[in-house]
């Protein structure tokens, strides 16, 4: 898995899509988010993909060692508030 730190790396987005074609993109945004993008075209060799690939096994790793959980049902709330305040302002 490629790992682009956005905060540091100038990346033009379809670079990024090239390097997804490839293997996984972690992609870390200024604030500390992560995504992770991957060519959708068959699941299965996805999984296999992802499976086998130790640098994305790590990724998991460290994230399991995280104490810190966040409810889905907090998310959602999160996410409807925000939603709310955006549409207020419009």
């Amino acid at each position: 898995m490629k790992t682009i730190d956005l905060e540091k790396e100038d990346v033009e987005l379809s670079q990024i899509f090239n390097f997804a074609q490839e293997e996984p993109v972690l992609l870390v945004t200024d604030d500390g988010r992560e995504f992770i993008l991957s060519q959708a075209d068959d699941f299965d060799t996805e999984v296999e993909a992802l499976r086998n690939s130790h640098s994305f096994q790590k990724f998991l790793d460290e994230r399991m060692k995280c104490k810190v959980r966040i409810p889905i049902e907090k998310i959602e709330k999160d996410i409807e508030k925000e939603l709310n305040c955006q549409s207020e302002k419009t």
